[in-house]
């Protein structure tokens, strides 16, 4: 198709509403990624299967940094230390945990880096959002459910317990 028939095609308009949204939001969402509904209670509920990455990779592993500044304003950035970098905010958070003042190590446990996952999955099931059962999407998560994940896998504790 021609450039000039695409542009005749495009509502000029809409792009540039679409354009005028995205820069006066400060919000993103990202689509690609699944998030559990949750109610009232802070409950919910969902069936996922993971799935294998590229490369048979079952996860992606990253660290984060996101924490106010003195001045007010948000510091988020992933942490160099994911790629094996020497990370500054990482060597300054050593730094003031091993300075042994109590008040320097509540500055680094509000600095501390946060580990992260990111996997692919299917949705079998979701209750709150059935227009998501069948899809595939990506789902970003925390340690604790890593831990969940991992224990589920050893070998079980008991003989009428089913591994994984």
């Amino acid at each position: 198709m021609a450039f000039k028939n695409l542009r005749r095609k495009r509502n000029m308009a809409e792009v540039k509403s679409k354009m005028d949204s995205a820069l006066n939001s400060n919000t993103y969402k990202d689509d690609r990624f699944w998030n559990l509904t949750l109610d009232n209670e802070r409950r919910g509920s969902a069936v996922i299967r993971f799935l294998p990455g590229p490369n048979d990779t079952e996860f992606v592993k990253y660290w984060e940094h996101g924490f106010q500044g003195p001045t007010g304003q948000w510091y988020i950035e992933k942490s160099l230390t994911t790629l094996e970098k020497d990370d500054p905010v990482t060597e300054m958070n050593s730094r003031l945990w091993n300075s042994g003042l109590e008040s320097n190590k509540e500055i680094a446990r509000r600095y501390k880096r946060k580990l992260s996952f990111v996997s692919n999955i299917y949705i079998v099931d979701d209750p709150a959002n059935p227009s998501n059962n069948g899809k595939v999407f990506l789902f970003r998560y925390g340690k604790q459910i890593y831990d969940m994940i991992n224990d589920a896998l050893k070998e079980p504790e008991f003989e009428d317990d089913v591994q994984i």
